[in-house]
């Protein structure tokens, strides 16, 4: 188990400007290890502060593999390149648990495993409107719904729709609490959609809070952040062949709301 409340107290402690300064430098060792889960020969799991890439874009912002990369490069002293590549996706302002590979080896068994299904994840999720079923208020809600992607966005297509770029999402939503006029969700996926969360909950009325792009509530004071936290993984290590589960110790899924709130 991880204990993230360190990441949850602290609002400038994870600046992505501040710590790309520090790349070229051995403070970088210090700066990024409190994000660090689990590390050995072959991976690095991580946790993603809102805010920052998961991958490299057309911004030219740094991402986690490059910011890693640094952090490995200046603790082993590696000469030139250092191969660090992230299996995963978190969208920029959403946050959470990331796995990055070290060597090409291990980046192609881990990918591996996601496309058979086998690499699984959980999120909890913030809402200021409760999701609806078919009788009301629902505790536990199967969302699905066919999406294409338009605009950078996944738009809800209609059932006539017959375009080869439409495909099903779907996800598995358990509500966790209902406090202060928010509601939080634990949330299981099928597949790896684009914007697969944030596009059904907002299409079943419940966009995730900070989620402008898709009609959710501002928040006052972290404008680069949605509801939006990766909290759980379970893979098989690339080489070791061993069940590896992370997650978020019970204080730090205690502490979500402060993080967005």
């Amino acid at each position: 188990m991880f204990d993230a409340s360190q990441i949850f107290g602290s609002d400038g402690g994870f600046d992505l400007r501040r710590i790309v300064k520090i790349t070229g430098s051995a403070g970088i060792i210090a700066a990024v290890r409190p994000l660090i889960v689990h590390e050995d020969n072959h991976l690095l799991v991580i946790f993603k502060p809102a805010g920052w890439l998961s991958q490299s874009d057309e911004t030219g912002d740094a991402s986690v593999n490059d910011i890693f990369a640094a952090y490995l490069k200046h603790k082993f002293n590696k000469p030139g390149n250092v191969f660090c590549a992230a299996v995963q996706r978190l969208d920029r302002p959403a946050s959470g648990l990331m796995v990055l590979a070290r060597t090409s080896k291990a980046a192609a068994r881990l990918s591996e495993q996601i496309r058979q299904g086998r690499f699984e994840k959980r999120y909890r999720v913030m809402t200021s409107t409760a999701l609806q079923g078919a009788k009301g208020r629902s505790e536990r809600i199967i969302l699905t719904a066919t999406m294409r992607k338009v605009d950078r966005m996944a738009r809800r297509v209609g059932p006539d729709y017959q375009g080869a770029d439409a495909g099903v999402y779907t996800l598995t939503a358990t509500l966790c609490s209902s406090a202060h006029g928010f509601h939080e969700y634990e949330v299981e996926i099928e597949g790896g959609k684009f914007h697969q969360i944030r596009a059904l909950f907002a299409a079943h009325g419940s966009p995730l809070l900070g989620d402008l792009k898709y009609g959710g509530q501002k928040l006052k004071k972290h404008g680069d952040r949605i509801a939006l936290t990766c909290t759980w993984l379970n893979f098989l290590h690339p080489t070791l062949k061993t069940p590896m589960i992370e997650t978020l110790d019970a204080q730090s899924l205690s502490r979500l709301y402060t993080y967005f709130i």
